[in-house]
Order: structure tokens, then C-alpha cells, then sequence
């Protein structure tokens, strides 16, 4: 989710992270949390960075990731006017980038980034117009 954080995940680590993040996105099944994601960064008209991407390990696989992206991308376009969302994904978390990537976001840049033990990770940037 954010590579500076622990795990497994704690609520405070998730309302710390929360707290300047815009548009935080909750989708639910049988009322159960399936996923959960929020937008940073925005440049009025311009873009957004999407952040905190979490699927409850139960819903993945059957299209619950696709359908939080899809809502996400939405209320980005529509709510806070921009044209196109960006994301850093881990190196280390080759399901997600290929997810990703058959989404269309398609890689544009890499920052070299920390990991909660202090080890180097490839942030991969890629970006998806709206």
C-alpha cells in the first residue's frame, strides 16, 4: 500500500496516511470492506496521483480491483476536474504492476524509494488519461 508502512497494516497507520489525502474511496459487498483507495497531489485540470490502494485479500481475483479503479477514475475526472490519474507501484509487486498495466496505465518514469527496513525499492511511475 505505501512502502514505508508496516504489516500488517494498522488503522492508525491508515488515518495518519488519510488525513491529506482527497476523495477516499470505499467499495463494499455484503457489507464487507472490498477495497479501498484515495487521490493526492492534484493539479486543478491537469492530474492526481492515486494512493493507498488496498483489496481485501477475500475479493481479489474477481474483479473487485478493476471496479475500485474504475470508480476512483471517475470521481477524479468528475469530482476534482482532472484528465489524467498517475500511480507509483512497487517493483516488488509484479500482480499489481501488470494489473496496472492492463488497466492502461502505462509507465512513464522511476524513483528509487525506501521500504519500511530502510531497503531500496524501484518506484515504478505510470499514469492513465481519464
Amino acid at each position: 500500500m505505501f512502502p514505508r508502512g508496516g504489516y500488517p497494516l494498522h488503522p492508525e497507520q491508515l488515518f495518519e496516511i488519510a488525513q491529506n489525502r482527497l476523495l477516499p474511496t470505499v467499495i463494499e459487498r455484503n457489507n464487507k470492506i472490498v477495497g479501498y483507495c484515495n487521490i493526492y497531489d492534484r493539479t486543478e485540470g491537469e492530474s492526481c496521483w492515486l494512493g493507498n490502494v488496498i483489496i481485501n485479500p477475500e475479493f481479489r481475483g474477481i474483479g473487485a480491483g478493476k471496479h475500485l479503479i474504475r470508480v476512483i477514475k471517475a470521481r477524479a475526472k468528475e469530482e476534482i476536474k482532472v484528465n489524467e490519474i498517475n500511480l507509483v507501484c512497487h517493483n516488488i509487486n509484479t500482480k499489481a504492476l501488470l494489473f496496472y498495466y492492463k488497466l492502461g496505465f502505462k509507465p512513464f518514469d522511476l524513483k528509487i524509494m525506501k521500504d519500511f527496513n530502510d531497503n531500496e525499492i524501484a518506484g515504478i511511475m505510470m499514469k492513465s488519461k481519464l
